[in-house]
């Protein structure tokens, strides 16, 4: 996925500015964030510990704001870490993803405008099927940078490959053809959508751009697989069975 604005959108983790290379700020930050964590609730003097992996506590992003000393880009960059660390760690095993959804939404209600945020926090919201909270990001990202093409795209992306909702697709699609910078192959999704053709060759393109862009090995594995059951679709439709 590429990016525009603040952010380069490649990697789940975001290709990150040149201010994270300065530690002492990165430093001041993150205890900034810790300390802002820790006023915003009371914490028992003595806590047992305990072997069950504890909830995330998310505080109110206008009560963290003024304890993070101008330090609010740096925060967002520590929240998406744990974001992708804590997706990371669960995609593999039985564990769900409870607090998926408001790790995405923390970090870019700390930095609206953090593409990378939107989009792969949407997608690994995608893949947990928390398809809601996925459209619910998308749609925060879209209103607040209406200039980036990547987000209708993708919003698009999940209507026609999860949802199978093309008139969703088709909409968000059409918002995408407007923006400066839209792939190439938008107006030709277009013409399929509008005929209500070529539903297989749509989503085997959209499955490949994921799989050669991504830099994330689960989001890459799981293309990986759905590239090779489109082709065996695509290989029994032209031996004239469809059935799958």
């Amino acid at each position: 996925m590429s990016g525009s604005g603040r952010t380069q959108t490649a990697p789940p983790a975001r290709a990150f500015p040149e201010r994270l290379t300065q530690v002492v700020a990165l430093a001041i930050a993150g205890a900034a964030l810790a300390g802002a964590l820790l006023a915003s609730r009371e914490i028992p003097p003595q806590a047992v510990r305990s072997e069950t992996p504890q909830p995330i506590f998310f505080p109110r992003v206008e009560i963290v704001r003024p304890a993070l000393l101008g330090f609010v880009g740096l925060a967002a960059d520590l929240t998406w870490i744990r974001t992708v660390q804590y997706f990371g760690s669960r995609i593999e095993g039985k564990e769900r993803f409870p607090q998926l959804y408001q790790l995405v939404d923390m970090t870019t209600s700390l930095d609206p405008h953090f593409l990378d945020a939107y989009q792969y926090g949407a997608l690994f919201l995608t893949i947990a099927r928390q398809y809601p909270n996925a459209i619910a990001i998308y749609r925060k990202g879209i209103a607040a940078n209406p200039s980036a093409w990547q987000l209708p795209h993708d919003l698009g992306r999940l209507y026609f490959l999860e949802l199978q909702d093309y008139q969703q697709a088709l909409h968000w699609w059409e918002i995408t053809d407007r923006l400066p910078g839209r792939p190439h192959y938008i107006p030709r999704f277009l013409i399929r959508l509008q005929a209500k053709v070529g539903r297989l060759e749509t989503a085997l393109e959209l499955w490949q751009q994921m799989f050669r862009q991504s830099e994330n090995e689960a989001v890459r594995e799981i293309a990986r697989r759905e590239i090779q059951k489109l082709r065996e679709e695509m290989q029994r439709t032209q031996a004239g069975n469809p059935s799958r």
